[in-house]
Formats: structure tokens, C-alpha cells, sequence
């Protein structure tokens, strides 16, 4: 969004008016297109073969086994491969912008982003330039970082975000406003859904994913029969364990876990979702498909 923001207001200014300025405080990969050295992106992370070199929450000792053996090598060739062609294709290392982190972790945390077509051919001429900084604030006429260097400007835009669990804190009541981020420090919402310790309440589109459209109608559809009936919860011990154990490959794959996302284990996510249900998790009609076809939102039509 930052991105396509400094886009919308470089196209607003005409060709005479002064260059964009892109504060940048984190750097994080971005991709051009969904297409890496000729190969489509989703046969890295969003295929059942390529999410089972990722570790994921509540699976077997031998699968823990196996994934730290194995598993650890293999990610991280897959990540150098998707740089090599990102740092190939995109003038990051000449704008400074080439993140110290491994491409996996952003990917890992949902920071991923698509970088617009024409963003770095308009900064080759000048029109967008990059500023990297940890601290800033405001002058009279702009913006003074820590550098003590300023930038004269007509306007700021604050593409920072928002804080999600401060929303949800301001809106919920105590006494279930201390418990909400009991006991990690994250939100364990079971099935991305509903807080173990919080009745009667659910939570669609805090926890997030690569998609998170189809992420979203799948708890939906999940809580929507939850309320019907359909099925039943474990106990609360058992679901608070459940989300503790996500946290924790969270903490182990990247260091922005705290963003709650699930992208590198969204499919077996989505295979426990459905086994709730009562739903066959794998949703393929081969198993070829099933290996190396992505999962979309249509494979839960029931």
C-alpha cells in the first residue's frame, strides 16, 4: 500500500513538481510479479509439496524430525534463489533498499509486497527518491530525521499502518481485555478465529495469510457452523496449547512474528479447519494437482 501510495501522489504532482521523498524505516523484499527465473511464484510456498519443507504447528514427531533435518537447507535455497532474481530484476541494491533479512521471513510475516511497474524506472529519473530512516519528525517547513538533515515538504503521508491488537484492546472490556493477549504477547486465536478465553466472540481477519480473502471465508464458514452447532470445540487447555504451538513457529521462522501470520502453513491451516468440520481436507481431484497446484478459495466449495 505504501508503495502504491507514493505512486498515486508522484502522478498527482505533473512532471514539474518536485520529486517524491519514500522514508524508508524497515526494509522488506518486493516482488515485480508472481513469476521467479520463468517458474510461477505459487510453486515455492503456496503448494502442499512446497509448504511440506516448512515446519507447521501440532504435527508428528517424525515430521518434526524430518523437517529439522532436511527442511532448513531447502528453505533457504529457495529463498537465495527467489533473491538472486529479485536483486537481478530490480535495482535494490543501487537504491540501498536490499534487506539484510532472508526473502522467506517477509514472506513469512506477510510483508511481501508488489512492487507497481513503473515505480523504479520514475525513480531512475529522479522523480521518487529514498530516504532510510529509523527516526523522523516534524519542522516547520517538513520533516528533520536523526541526521539532523531535513526535507521541505507540502505533504506527509503516513503510510505506517495501525496497530490491530491496540483496536481490539480499546473496544473489549476488562476482564477479557488483559486476557486477550495472555499468555505470549500475541492474540492465540484458535483456528484464526475465536479466543480460547474469550466467549462469544469471534475474530475473522486479525490472523493473517498470503490470501486473505480466502483465508477469511473458510473461518467464516467455519464459525458460521461453530454457531449451528455442527461441531465442538476441544477444551480450552487444549486450544490455548494449539495457539501457543503456532506462536512458537512463528518465533522460529521469522522475526516479525508478531504481524500473526500463517502463509508458510496456510494449507495444513486450512486442513484442520476442514477436519473440524468434517470436511475432506485435501479438496483436489489428483494427486497431482494436489502436489503442485495451489489452493484457491473455489477447491472449499462444499
Amino acid at each position: 500500500m505504501k508503495l502504491k501510495l507514493i505512486f498515486f501522489f508522484f502522478g498527482s504532482i505533473g512532471p514539474e513538481g518536485k520529486p517524491c521523498t519514500m522514508v524508508v524505516r524497515t526494509l522488506h523484499w518486493t516482488v515485480p510479479h508472481y513469476w521467479i527465473w520463468g517458474l510461477p511464484f505459487f510453486l515455492f510456498y503456496s503448494t502442499r509439496s512446497a509448504q511440506f519443507l516448512h515446519e507447521r504447528p501440532n504435527q508428528s514427531i517424525l515430521r518434526v524430525l524430518l523437517c529439522s533435518l532436511f527442511s532448513p537447507l531447502m528453505r533457504q535455497a529457495v529463498s537465495k534463489f527467489i533473491e538472486s532474481y529479485l536483486l537481478k530484476k530490480l535495482p535494490l541494491e543501487k537504491y540501498g533498499l536490499k534487506p539484510e533479512h532472508p526473502f522467506v521471513e517477509d514472506y513469512a510475516s506477510c510483508q511481501m509486497a508488489l512492487m507497481p511497474e513503473k515505480f523504479f524506472p520514475e525513480a531512475d529519473k529522479g522523480k521518487i527518491v529514498f530516504k532510510k530512516a529509523s527516526n523522523w519528525w516534524f519542522w516547520e517547513k517538513g520533516i528533520e530525521f536523526e541526521d539532523k538533515s531535513k526535507i521541505e515538504a507540502d505533504v506527509v503521508v503516513l503510510a505506517t499502518g495501525y496497530d490491530g491488537k491496540k483496536k481490539l484492546k480499546a473496544i473489549i472490556p476488562e476482564p477479557f481485555r488483559s486476557l486477550l493477549d495472555y499468555p505470549s504477547g500475541l492474540i492465540p486465536l484458535y483456528r484464526g478465529t475465536i479466543h480460547p478465553l474469550i466467549p462469544n466472540m469471534g475474530f475473522v481477519g486479525y490472523v493473517e495469510s498470503i490470501s486473505n480473502l480466502h483465508s477469511s471465508e473458510l473461518r467464516s464458514i467455519w464459525l458460521s457452523r461453530l454457531v449451528d452447532k455442527k461441531f465442538k470445540l476441544p477444551a480450552v487447555s487444549t486450544m490455548l496449547e494449539r495457539t501457543l504451538k503456532e506462536v512458537e513457529v512463528m518465533k522460529r521462522t521469522t522475526r516479525f512474528y508478531k504481524r500473526n501470520c500463517i502463509s508458510t502453513y496456510s494449507i495444513n491451516h486450512s486442513d484442520e479447519i476442514c477436519e473440524e468440520m468434517g470436511w475432506n481436507a485435501w479438496r483436489k481431484k489428483t494427486w497431482l494437482s494436489e502436489a503442485f497446484s495451489p489452493y484457491r478459495s473455489q477447491d472449499y466449495f462444499n
